[in-house]
């Protein structure tokens, strides 16, 4: 038989003894929400044929500020359309054309220096005739307010001696040319006895055809030189932007 005092010590102990251990659940995972996938950033000028990096205009909003000619009007060949290209000018402008694009295949020149101060364009990328690549094919003098200081310095070298004082920037005089084209030429009496000559006032003077020419506006003179090759840009197109202006 157990001892009282053993017993009572059980009976009292045994209130205070520690329930058995019970296993908590662990809390429900609370699901992650998923990310929406980054959506791709616009393209800039999507609907409007591209965005022109240099001048930052849209390809349709620089076709819109070129200008329009009625004679001697470009048009791209059959199977092909146009679109702005540009090159860049000094003083933060920027000379914007329509060239041709034929498939995926676009012109584009690219300007250089040139000799007296002049710039040189010429073909970085052609629509279609592939032996135009790298090919000179404008002229380009700067200045302010107007180009012909700047004409003058690049023309009169070139100019044989005895015609370099009746030689001058003139309206041509006869059909072929554009409508705001200008020669550099003799006098028109003596212009029309040396209507064959080739070149009387050097090689950016008038030529035997009407293939060569100039072109004045917004503070750059062009001069043209075509010869036989079907150009892949609208000649009359050339225009001067200013972003900002």
């Amino acid at each position: 038989m157990p001892k009282p005092f053993v017993l009572f010590a059980a009976l009292v102990f045994g209130q205070f003894a520690p329930a058995a251990a019970q296993t908590v659940p662990a809390p429900a995972p609370v699901p992650v929400a998923q990310a929406e996938p980054a959506a791709n950033p616009p393209v800039p000028c999507a609907a409007s044929g591209g965005l022109l990096a240099g001048s930052g205009l849209c390809r349709a909003d620089a076709l819109a500020r070129l200008p329009q000619t009625r004679r001697n009007a470009w048009q791209p060949p059959a199977g092909c359309d146009v679109l702005a290209q540009e090159a860049p000018l000094s003083d933060g402008r920027w000379l914007l054309y329509a060239a041709q694009r034929c498939g995926d295949r676009a012109a584009r020149l690219a300007i250089a220096p040139g000799e007296n101060g002049a710039f040189t364009l010429s073909y970085a990328e052609t629509a279609r005739n592939a032996a135009l690549a790298g090919k000179p094919v404008l002229t380009l003098v700067e200045g302010h307010p107007a180009p012909y200081e700047a004409i003058y310095a690049l023309v009169m070298p070139g100019i044989p001696p005895k015609h370099v004082k009746p030689c001058a920037l003139r309206t041509p005089e006869i059909e072929g040319y554009p409508i705001d084209a200008y020669v550099f030429d003799l006098p028109p009496t003596e212009a029309r006895k040396a209507a064959a000559l080739d070149a009387p006032c050097g090689p950016y003077g008038r030529s035997a055809r009407t293939d060569s020419y100039w072109r004045l506006f917004d503070g750059i003179g062009v001069f043209y030189r075509f010869g036989d090759d079907q150009p892949e840009f609208d000649p009359a197109s050339l225009a001067v932007y200013k972003p900002g202006r």
